[in-house]
């Protein structure tokens, strides 16, 4: 098992608001999500990233540098 962030939307959200992270371990990336949806079934999956760093997968998300 691999640590993973996963980034999703939720209707509570409001368009420009960032997304929530949701941290699992799994097995690979659909595992994660197959995760995440089980904790938050109307989720809408944005990103997910192989990190134990919410800002790292915040930066991969974004397309910026974590530092």
């Amino acid at each position: 098992m691999q640590p993973y962030i996963v980034l999703y939307r939720d209707q509570a959200l409001l368009p420009f608001d960032s997304p929530c992270a949701f941290m699992c371990q799994a097995d690979d990336s659909d595992h994660a999500e197959e995760q995440t949806l089980d904790a938050y079934p109307d989720a809408e999956i944005v990103w997910v990233a192989q990190t134990i760093s919410v800002d790292e997968a915040f930066a991969d998300y974004w397309g910026t540098d974590a530092n």
